[in-house]
């Protein structure tokens, strides 16, 4: 028997309860009468009272229309594509006729003579109605299959970089350690056993790109932990969260990184050593992400830029032009990024 796994296929109705969507089947209806009104243009109160008329069937069919789509979504993708819309487009016939000739019924007994022939008017908008569908229908379909397109060409990139930063973090780690052996071979076992805990929880990640700010900042405490070993009272650290940040999404080491550019091109480099000053603060539309550390002019390589333009292109590959990431090479180096959300 063939147990091979077959890819979910693409659902072939869109999604018609977003707003945004629910908001451009109202104006396509009525933008339909606007048209269709043309054909009895006229400069007096009866066009008027005419468009008022159809207006209101417009909108009638065309929430109702929505209310259909939104509700027997999941059993119409359930369906063969072609079975499916033959199906959807009969009922939304059905419903349009329906409308078209109660509305019809109505103005006769109200004798207000709005509508001239019920039956040819049940007609024209039933057409009109059902291709007007069949075109939202495809409209919307090609717009789901571009945005998947761009999410996983977007999700391809995302793991491409986060998978540039594990290794680079793996290797300068392990060059720490290295650098302990001779030293003192008891922390280098530490630091062996601190690294080994800290890519268990990273490479059991590898699904998601995105982590809680406090798992986040629970890698960052390891890795110090490991450089500390290292470096020993020449490093220290002060990490300062606002209260309620702790489960805030962040992209998948998005400040490690930031810290091991502090370590590595900056405390490394100075014989007393420094402070690594961790700021994750609530501003008025979001929040903003510092590290802060004193460095020696010079002692910035280029692998840091190329680090922190890794981290650049994943914080905009998440949040956009909602993110601002700047770094500041001024009396203490600075990196930090700003979400406004």
């Amino acid at each position: 028997m063939n147990t091979q796994n077959h890819p979910k296929s693409t659902p072939w109705l869109s999604d018609f309860s977003d707003p945004v969507r629910i908001f451009t089947v109202i104006v396509v209806a009525e933008m339909m009468v606007l048209v269709y009104s043309l054909s009895f243009l006229s400069f007096d109160f009866s066009y008027l009272n005419r468009l008022a008329v159809l207006s209101l069937l417009a909108q009638l069919i065309a929430i109702s229309v929505i209310l259909l789509l939104t509700l027997m979504r999941p059993f119409f993708n359930r369906l063969p594509v072609l079975l499916g819309l033959m199906l959807l487009l009969l009922l939304t016939v059905l419903l349009a006729a329906t409308y078209t000739v109660l509305l019809g019924w109505i103005d006769q007994a109200l004798m207000f003579d709005l509508i001239s022939d019920n039956r040819l008017t049940a007609l024209k908008i039933s057409v009109a109605t059902g291709m007007t569908l069949l075109a939202l229908l495809r409209y919307f379909f090609v717009q789901d299959q571009w945005s998947r397109q761009i999410e996983a060409l977007a999700q391809a990139q995302m793991n491409a970089l986060q998978a540039r930063i594990k290794p680079h973090f793996l290797y300068n780690s392990l060059n720490s350690i290295a650098s302990l052996i001779p030293l003192d071979q008891a922390a280098a076992e530490q630091a062996v056993l601190n690294l080994s805990g800290l890519f268990r929880k990273a490479f059991t990640h590898t699904e998601q790109s995105q982590t809680p700010l406090h798992q986040e900042l629970e890698w960052i405490n390891q890795y110090l932990a490991i450089e500390k070993l290292r470096l020993m009272d020449r490093l220290d650290h002060r990490l300062t969260v606002d209260e309620g940040l702790e489960y805030e999404m962040v992209p998948l080491l998005s400040i490690q990184p930031l810290v091991e550019n502090a370590v590595i091109h900056g405390i490394a480099h100075l014989t007393e050593g420094g402070t690594i000053d961790i700021q994750v603060r609530r501003t008025e539309q979001g929040f903003k992400v510092q590290v802060t550390n004193p460095y020696r002019p010079g002692s910035v390589q280029s692998g840091s830029q190329t680090g922190l333009d890794n981290i650049r292109q994943r914080l905009a590959l998440t949040y956009g032009n909602q993110v601002n990431m700047q770094v500041d090479a001024g009396e203490l180096f600075t990196a930090s990024w700003e979400v406004n959300t």
